[in-house]
């Protein structure tokens, strides 16, 4: 029998099990991130209408003001 740790066993050996340890990893991370970054979308709609609101606010507020001014 032969008895060889993982620290021992040649380079060319471990390269593929990293490649395959990292590309596990990878494809896990991606499928957690885009869980993650799901509930996001709606605050992101909700940041980009509020701000469209309060544009449309400050545009109309700055046009009263410009035909209260020229007046």
């Amino acid at each position: 029998m032969v008895d060889k740790s993982l620290a021992e066993l040649p380079l060319g050996d471990r390269t593929l099990l990293f490649l395959t340890l990292a590309a596990l990893c990878l494809v896990v991370a991606i499928r957690l991130v885009r869980r993650a970054l799901e509930p996001l979308g709606a605050i992101v709609e909700t940041v980009a209408a509020a701000a469209a609101v309060f544009l449309a606010l400050g545009l109309a507020l700055v046009l009263v003001l410009a035909a209260t001014l020229t007046r």
